[in-house]
């Protein structure tokens, strides 16, 4: 399958693999790409069944889109990169590193957890029923659930502007796989952070709807060595509302690690 791929002129700068999250495609990206390209050389993915990329042709799991972005990047780029995944993509990123270590250099995900759907041993997460509600309702009207989605995704800092953007991109494209790639949101992929061992990142908003601020702490254990950062104030797109910081604590990030 050929999925929708936007690489930056190659200068010789670290090499940098970004993954949106769920409903949206790689356009999410533009507001703070400007500042990234001054540090990195990017590679912009839209996920298989997502924005402008056609679904997977088999199962849909993280696992497979995992694999198929690794190829799909692969036929371009064969060294090794930073891999930064929001949301869903945070899911897809670090899948990606624990297929292939030797492609994944380091990864960062941003308002992302490992248990979106809260389990028994895992409760900060979105309650199962509330979750189940959210499927029922995209498949009786899609438009309509993707603006609940976008509504909740801007709350906290910047919200009027955060949710205009997130209107304006999803208007741009009709995702092939809406349904399927929401079901993975209900995975459990703790096991597959606790098995990575290059360098990772984890951003968090602290008025995040989606990801609450509470999984700061469980995240932490699972992974003791990685770095994390939470931002007070910002909602699910930290890179929206804080986006010096979210630039700064990235190059400190690599800088320090590689």
């Amino acid at each position: 399958m050929s999925l929708h791929i936007e690489y930056s002129p190659r200068s010789g700068r670290p090499l940098l693999v970004l993954l949106h999250g769920w409903g949206l495609h790689s356009g999410v990206w533009q507001p703070v790409l400007p500042a990234l390209q001054q540090h990195f050389d990017t590679v912009l993915v839209d996920l298989p069944g997502l924005g402008r990329s056609p679904a997977l042709e088999g199962p849909c799991s993280v696992q497979a889109l995992a694999a198929e972005v690794l190829q799909a990047v692969q036929q371009q780029l064969s060294e090794s990169a930073i891999w930064l995944g929001w949301s869903l993509g945070g899911l897809v990123a670090a899948e990606a590193a624990r297929q292939a270590p030797e492609r994944v250099r380091a990864l960062v995900t941003v308002a992302s957890n490992p248990c979106f759907v809260a389990q028994h041993d895992w409760p900060c997460g979105m309650a199962p029923d509330t979750f189940d509600g959210f499927v029922s309702a995209l498949a009786s009207d899609p438009g309509r659930t993707l603006a609940s989605f976008a509504l909740l995704q801007s709350r906290g800092e910047g919200a009027r502007d955060i949710l205009r953007a997130l209107k304006a991109l999803l208007a741009e494209s009709e995702p092939a796989a809406l349904g399927d790639t929401l079901q993975l949101l209900a995975g459990d992929y703790r096991s597959t952070l606790g098995a990575l061992t290059q360098p990772v990142l984890h951003i968090l908003g602290g008025d995040d709807q989606l990801v609450p601020a509470s999984v700061e702490a469980p995240l932490q254990q699972l992974q003791p060595q990685a770095q994390l950062h939470s931002y007070p104030g910002a909602g699910h797109l930290p890179f929206y509302s804080h986006r010096a910081r979210f630039v700064e604590d990235l190059i400190a990030f690599v800088g320090g690690e590689l």
